[in-house]
């Protein structure tokens, strides 16, 4: 499962950096432990939001999977980012589904994770130069992300 937290975090990565890729094609990678699909529709390609692109990670042994689908946008604090919502079973460490919102210039983040009843588990923002951080037990860390 170690394999599908960092391939999400890559896939994240590139789409927030706007290199989701130059084909309208689904693309699959596969090696013994986990097999990758991503589906970029056409005309989504150039797109810092590529609404509609999907990504499927599968482990052909244990059957886990991890499925992320950019959704549209949202507007919060006056920033328009693109949203994806991630979902994942089985449920690992308590978390279900994400939602992941990113803004265009990558500087606005906010991700956050819940249980499978819905219910917030923890959560990452990063909005004006702040970050914070709120776990899963309700306790929250701020930092300032500028000097």
């Amino acid at each position: 499962m170690k394999k599908m937290w960092i391939m999400i975090f890559m896939v994240a990565a590139l789409i927030t950096a706007g290199c989701a890729g130059d084909s309208t094609e689904t693309t699959t990678y596969t090696d013994d432990d986990l097999e990758v699909t991503t589906n970029i529709p056409e005309g989504a390609e150039d797109q810092w939001c590529p609404v509609g692109t999907t990504w499927e990670a599968v482990n052909p042994q244990t059957g886990e999977s991890m499925t992320m689908e950019i959704t549209g946008t949202e507007t919060v604090n006056g920033i328009e980012m693109c949203k994806a919502m991630v979902e994942i079973e089985p449920v690992v460490d308590g978390v279900a589904k994400m939602v992941y919102l990113w803004a265009e210039n990558g500087e606005s983040v906010i991700w956050t994770n819940y249980d499978e009843s819905g219910n917030v588990h923890s959560k990452i923002t990063i909005l004006d130069g702040k970050m914070s951080i709120t776990a899963e037990n309700g306790e929250v860390i701020e930092f300032g992300t500028t000097e």
